[in-house]
């Protein structure tokens, strides 16, 4: 089972700054060439507010479906310049920025909604109201990050799907929840920059 590793956070690095210096000379590392392996994959930037020193989020996007390693690149510009909630990423804000590169694992599939630990698990939920669809996913470290419990969380989820009507008991039920795991590794800017300079 491949694990997440700062040389994907650093080639992420590599390919959003190639972005816009737009030299496209950038090299993927072999460990991701060589990885025969496929994975759902997440490539997330936070940026450090620089009163508090905290990390928020900058962007987050990736796919549930099996991917081969080397995709992480794509997802390197998707999450930085495609993600909705946000502007695309500007240069300047780079010095600001950390990566983070999730391979999600071990699913589980068809628990109830509960059935889950904060810390533990990322979580998709499936549900169905009066025929339409809904479904949305969080990552394992974003319960535990907002400080929220097992209910919270689905709570948050199921507005997050897109439903806006009345939460009960009978949406709960009707949850179709798969539980995973993942493995993730962390790169900020400085990171990124001391790694540079060390391999020169």
């Amino acid at each position: 089972m491949a694990k997440a590793t700062k040389e994907m956070c650093i080639y992420c690095f590599d390919i959003l700054i190639d972005q816009f210096e737009n030299k496209r000379n950038v090299c993927t590392p072999s460990s991701i060439l060589n990885e025969n392996e496929n994975y759902p994959l997440f490539v997330t930037w936070d940026i450090k507010d620089e009163r508090s020193g905290e990390y928020d989020l900058r962007g987050c996007i990736g796919c549930l479906s099996p991917l081969p390693l080397h995709k992480i690149g794509e997802y390197a510009i998707t999450s930085s310049m495609r993600d909705r909630r946000f502007n695309p990423v500007e240069p300047n804000e780079i010095p600001n920025l950390r990566c983070s590169v999730s391979l999600l694992t071990d699913y589980e599939h068809n628990k109830k909604w509960n059935d889950w630990v904060v810390g533990t698990h990322g979580i998709i939920i499936d549900f169905l109201v009066q025929g339409k669809k809904y479904n949305a996913t969080y990552l394992p470290q974003v319960a535990a990050e907002q400080e929220w419990n097992v209910k919270d969380t689905v709570l948050s989820l199921i507005r997050k799907s897109g439903y806006r009507g009345k939460v009960d008991q009978n949406i709960l039920s009707n949850i179709e929840l798969t539980r995973y795991q993942s493995s993730k590794e962390y790169c900020t800017y400085e990171d990124y920059v001391n790694q540079k300079n060390a391999a020169k």
